[in-house]
């Protein structure tokens, strides 16, 4: 008997093969935050080092959602979601929300930002604040030809509530990615191989520092919502920024990231 194989390329043709641009995948990130009932997201783009952070405070994701709902393509749960009512964990004066999200392609827009994501999570719900969720993914390995979807590892760890990953952790995942892609090296070439890890090398994101840095939003004390730190961030955002149109008044990235206000 047959079966159907897919491989981790269809990730890629399903996400960042859809998305117009930067702008576009940022408005699908924004999209996401609003559905997860946040109030405020924030973006930050370091030119310096290229990294890049996108902040919200929404209501989060547990371990078991961000693995069945988030890593999941063709989930149900948007099916339907206009008819449901306010998540009863939120403040009873809390308005219900339109879902703006439709074909579940948001989480891949990420990759068009930036092949390498830091992901934090920590959820509210029923029965209080969740623990802190921490993974990592490097979206090149679903570029690499002849992969199977089933044999790319994603790294996920959890953290006690109002805790942050330090730079240890942050290591330790990216390792269990390097450690995967050695795994794979008879599937794929030396070239993809060494670019994959190199680029793993070089991530050094310390959600720490970072937090301190920021400031606003946060996931640590009573903090909830999803934090993502992409590095480095894929340099067409830096032409996208200074880039001005015909009246010289704003760019096309700042025009609709504006336009998605209210």
């Amino acid at each position: 008997m047959a079966k159907i194989r897919v491989r981790a390329r269809a990730v890629d043709m399903l996400g960042r093969q859809q998305i117009a641009g930067i702008p576009t995948a940022i408005h699908e990130l924004f999209k996401n935050a609003h559905d997860a009932y946040a109030n405020h997201v924030e973006v930050d783009y370091f030119r310096a080092d290229g990294t890049f952070a996108l902040r919200d405070d929404g209501y989060g994701m547990t371990r078991d959602e961000f693995e069945d709902r988030w890593l999941t393509l063709g989930t149900e749960s948007k099916i339907g979601a206009n008819r449901e009512k306010t998540p009863s964990f939120l403040d009873k004066s809390t308005q219900r929300r339109v879902i703006l999200g439709e074909k579940g392609i948001g989480r891949l827009a990420i990759a068009t930002i930036g092949r390498q994501v830091l992901i934090l999570s920590r959820a509210k719900r029923k029965d209080g604040l969740q623990d802190l969720v921490v993974s990592f993914i490097h979206w090149g390995l679903f570029e690499v030809p002849g992969v199977d979807l089933d044999k790319i590892v994603i790294p996920i760890e959890t953290l006690p509530g109002g805790s942050l990953p330090d730079t240890h952790l942050v290591r330790w995942l990216t390792d269990k990615v390097a450690n995967n892609v050695r795994e794979l090296s008879d599937e794929m070439s030396n070239e993809d191989a060494t670019t994959i890890i190199q680029e793993l090398n070089s991530f050094s994101i310390d959600p720490e520092q970072a937090d301190e840095a920021l400031n606003g939003l946060s996931l640590r004390g009573d903090g909830t919502g999803m934090h993502f730190y992409i590095m480095p961030a894929d340099p067409i955002l830096e032409r996208d920024i200074d880039e001005t149109s015909f009246d010289d008044i704003a760019s096309t990235l700042q025009k609709m990231l504006l336009g998605f206000s209210n």
